[in-house]
């Protein structure tokens, strides 16, 4: 890629257009893609071929996605920690600041490519960076105090290097903030509320099925990665301890290192059913009742989103960063709080027209949030710069 000036960089360490970061990174330029005024670069590890995009202006490093292969086996084999993308995620970044054209705005996320950062800054670009979790200290405190907690210290971060990450956040002129979760983490950090703009993510609304029955015997569900960071100790401890009749809950999701001791304690209770890593987990949002989500460290869980468009209540933390809304499609609890998770579940399991009356609120709420707003929504502040300048 010749070094030619455009208007967008956009640098995210995923695959374009997969789940998770990879599809908010597909959302957020495809606007700009199909508008005439505005060129744009996306630095990616990898992406498909068939999205709906200008393959010139798609700068792929899909191969580093396969260098990281023996790390995650010794890794997950092993019980090792190795941190794979740690190393991958280094040499991404090298790669982008080599390749890096002229811009005017440079969009990224935290944790890779700080040279590529600094010399977008040097070079005059306007750097935005995406506010998809809380700020790093506050994400570091967070998971620090539950680790000691559970006595889980091998997990520990060090400070010193968020600090190091903190300090270059320092240079970003905004933060997209996806939730208030995320907003108010930057402005106890120091940020400006100029700085700091609020911008939600979405859902394919197409792609959810909503069930007009609430099942006899009631489906809780979770959906996510099951690591301590979301809240899956507070979850399985609390359903142990309800002991409920006719009721199941189903925990779709990779185990991660730090909470296979808890995953284990748990794998005797027949009424919890693990499922694994899904690709595909609409089945079981669609043929739940209540989606059960208790995390302490979020931006804006897109599942959440999911879980609403499947006409799902959810029972779920502020630190979420849900855009439902306490005792309307949602159940908001303390992070970290068995008791309050115990009374909500018990509370809908012994309500089950309140599931129905909420999961149609969920979906009618949601509807207000397509991935094609999204777009709009970006596309118009990346405008909006742009004029500036």
């Amino acid at each position: 890629m010749s070094k030619k000036n455009v208007d967008i960089v956009y640098a995210v360490a995923s695959k374009l257009g997969s789940i998770g970061i990879g599809t908010i990174a597909y959302h957020a330029i495809k606007k700009v893609n199909d508008s005439p005024n505005l060129s744009y670069n996306i630095f990616c590890r990898g992406y498909d071929n068939k999205l709906d995009l200008k393959s010139k202006s798609i700068k792929s490093y899909g191969y580093l996605e396969t260098i990281s292969l023996p790390l995650r086996f010794l890794e997950k084999s092993l019980g090792l920690t190795l941190n794979p993308f740690k190393y991958i995620n280094y040499f991404f970044g090298k790669l982008i600041n080599k390749n890096l054209p002229n811009c005017k705005i440079y969009h990224t996320w935290v944790g890779f490519a700080p040279e590529a950062i600094m010399n977008a800054k040097k070079n005059g670009a306007t750097l935005i960076l995406e506010g998809a979790n809380s700020h790093p200290l506050n994400y570091s405190k967070i998971l620090n105090k539950e680790y000691n907690k559970l006595g889980l210290k091998e997990f520990l971060i060090d400070p010193n290097s968020w600090e190091k990450q903190s300090e270059i956040l320092k240079e970003f002129d905004y933060v997209t903030c996806t939730s208030d979760f995320v907003y108010n983490s930057f402005l106890e950090r120091g940020f400006s509320k100029k700085q700091l703009i609020k911008m939600p993510y979405g859902v394919e609304l197409k792609n959810f099925k909503v069930k007009n029955h609430v099942n006899k015997k009631l489906k809780f569900v979770f959906i996510g990665s099951i690591q301590v960071r979301k809240g899956i100790y507070y979850l399985l401890k609390a359903w142990d301890e309800l002991k409920l009749k006719d009721a199941e809950l189903i925990i779709v999701g990779r185990v991660w290192a730090d909470a296979k001791k808890i995953v284990d304690k748990y794998k005797d209770n027949n009424t919890i059913k693990f499922v694994g890593f899904e690709s595909n987990p609409q089945k079981y949002l669609e043929s739940s009742d209540v989606f059960v989500f208790p995390t302490l460290e979020e931006g804006s869980a897109l599942v959440t989103y999911e879980a609403m468009a499947s006409g799902l209540p959810l029972i779920t933390t502020f630190n979420s960063g849900t855009i439902a809304r306490d005792k309307k499609e949602a159940l908001i609890v303390p992070a970290g709080n068995v008791e309050a998770l115990k009374e909500k579940i018990k509370y809908l399991y012994d309500n089950p027209k309140i599931i129905s009356k909420m999961g149609k609120d969920a979906r009618k709420r949601v509807e207000q949030f397509s991935w094609k707003d999204y777009g709009e929504r970006i596309a118009k502040f990346y405008e909006e710069i742009l004029n500036k300048k």
